[in-house]
């Protein structure tokens, strides 16, 4: 059987992260964007995005788009937090979460009133779970 040579082609392509367009020639542009969403796993203390754009234009736009997003600490500690669960198999006490996370205790409590916040801003959104009448 013939393998599609175009379609190895678009396996090791780069998107653009801003239209979407494939780029195959390796003129992709990158920069490192503050993003306290994204947690890396080779270091969950990051909190950075590395954009990948067609072009220097797409890339400005970008980079601009999470400069304009606000640098939410908790967000950032939610994604340590996230990991450390992930990475175990039973429970965490609040030692273990301190070590496994970098984080203090203050620093877990703001997060997790921060995640409680946004889960009541979703359920009154529209369309959230308080608008949801199949109760």
């Amino acid at each position: 059987m013939k393998s599609n040579i175009s379609d190895k082609r678009e396996l090791l392509s780069e998107r653009c992260d801003w239209c979407g367009a494939v780029i195959r020639d390796g003129s992709e542009h990158y920069s490192l964007a503050p993003d306290p969403s994204l947690i890396l796993s080779s270091d969950p203390r990051l909190g950075d995005r590395l954009p990948n754009a067609c072009s220097k234009e797409h890339l400005a736009a970008l980079y601009d788009h999470y400069r304009r997003r606000p640098f939410v600490q908790e967000e950032l500690w939610a994604g340590r937090i996230a990991r450390a669960l992930e990475n175990t198999t039973g429970e965490l006490t609040a030692k273990d979460l301190t070590d496994a996370t970098g984080l203090n205790l203050e620093q877990i409590e703001r997060c997790r009133a921060w995640l409680e916040a946004q889960l009541y801003r979703h359920a009154a959104a529209p369309g959230g779970a308080a608008s949801d009448t199949r109760r």
